[in-house]
């Protein structure tokens, strides 16, 4: 990892001038209406370009769609009974994850009153059963596969690179948790959040509603939709991929140390926030790691075009050494003339590389620099995609007698139909 100068970013504590550092404000005051925007699974998509291609789930009739989180969750009627204590470090910050998540804090918590409120509880009941069903159906799959066929080509790098995947630290994690450094760009933004104790009652019951509606995509097909991502990250008291990535972390047993608000200079450095590209970094302790990791989140352009314009966010990847790249519901990008910048930078920069059809095309995969193992199955791209269906890639599946999936990966969400790629370079 690349050397940072002494004071390069301000903690979060410190972005509002005139702010005392407290407990209080370590979370910081940004006050706006949520807006519930129901999310249409199974509706049809209509055609996108760029990066804001938005696909829909195809619906095949060996397996069942998987249940969504409630919209409305069950009220409990009768007085609700406060949320357990639990043995858990207390922050402001480690609370606040937990408490979106639909988790309990410790005892001692300023939001421990929070949680004592029927609609948080019937928040944390919906939350318990869709991360207990994701994990039976994917997690836990993906666990046992990494560990016979990703864990023994991985270890060498310790950076996980996540481009077009938005605040998806879920599937970062379960793939490659042995990194202490993980990098995730996409073009949602990253905002300030409110102390929750500031938010009115009514404003923090609707802001848990939408954090159902806004995880019930990837938890049920693996991936965030990009346009219901764009927006239902940019309303409301609660804005960008920051409850998304607390969620996630507090999920995955994480426990944060701090948020700190960054910008990167075009050298790929460090800086105060206020340039661009903007982002956070997120410091964490993995409990069942022992080990003290990084989560960046960086909002930019990964065109050609915006790349040219600012390079930045390739610099810092590339000064983090070697790193195993994890591609996903990357909206077939780079099977096109316009993101083969990024393209070029990836197949440099990686150690592994983790995909399905829709991130790097099969034929920049050369035998000759890379070794390559196929699991599932590869028919065709879904209809919104059928342009670019690889040959290439379907001839290769029939001589190579891939190995059955157990989970469900990219935008085939019945695993049956899903397609995975292992490159590792030679």
């Amino acid at each position: 990892m690349c050397a940072r100068g002494k004071d390069r970013f301000q903690p979060v504590d410190q972005l509002v001038p005139g702010t005392p550092i407290t407990a209080k404000n370590m979370i910081l005051r940004y006050k706006r209406t949520w807006l519930l925007n129901v999310v249409l699974l199974l509706a049809a998509c209509t055609g996108l370009r760029a990066q804001t291609q938005e696909p829909t789930p195809e619906v095949a009739p060996a397996d069942q769609a998987p249940t969504p989180i409630p919209l409305e969750s069950p009220v409990p009627q009768a007085s609700p009974t406060p949320a357990q204590p639990v043995e858990a470090p207390s922050s402001p910050i480690s609370d606040a994850a937990r408490f979106l998540a639909g988790l309990p804090v410790a005892d001692n918590s300023t939001l421990a009153g929070l949680t004592h409120t029927a609609r948080w509880q019937a928040h944390a009941t919906a939350m318990n059963s869709a991360f207990a069903t994701l994990n039976s159906r994917q997690l836990s799959n993906i666990r046992v596969w990494r560990s016979d066929f990703l864990a023994p080509v991985s270890a060498g790098a310790k950076t996980c690179v996540y481009y077009f995947g938005g605040p998806d630290f879920l599937y970062a994690d379960a793939f490659f948790p042995d990194c202490t450094t993980y990098i995730l760009v996409g073009l949602e933004s990253v905002d300030a959040l409110p102390d929750l104790r500031t938010v009115p009652a009514a404003a923090l019951d609707y802001t848990l509603e939408n954090i159902q509606i806004s995880l019930n995509t990837i938890l049920q097909f693996s991936f965030f939709k990009t346009k219901d991502m764009r927006e239902d990250f940019g309303r409301g008291e609660l804005k960008g991929v920051l409850p998304i990535l607390f969620v996630f972390l507090a999920r995955t047993g994480k426990v944060i140390q701090s948020v700190e608000y960054v910008s990167l200079d075009r050298g790929g450095q460090l800086t105060k926030p206020g340039g661009s590209p903007h982002g956070v970094k997120v410091s964490f302790v993995d409990p069942a790691a022992g080990a003290q990791k990084a989560l960046y989140f960086f909002s930019t352009d990964l065109s050609d075009d915006g790349l040219k314009s600012n390079p930045a966010v390739l610099r810092f990847t590339e000064q983090q050494g070697q790193a195993n790249c994890f591609l996903k519901a990357a909206s077939y990008l780079m099977h096109e003339g316009h993101f083969d910048t990024v393209r070029s930078f990836l197949l440099g920069d990686s150690l592994t590389i983790v995909e399905d059809d829709s991130g790097i095309p099969i034929k920049y995969l050369s035998p000759e620099k890379w070794t390559l193992r196929f699991f599932g199955s590869y028919t065709a791209p879904i209809n919104l995609f059928k342009q670019f269906y690889q040959p290439d890639l379907r001839q290769l599946y029939e001589t190579s007698s891939p190995k059955t999936l157990t989970f469900s990966f990219g935008y085939q969400w019945n695993r049956h139909n899903s397609s995975l790629i292992l490159a590792v370079r030679r």
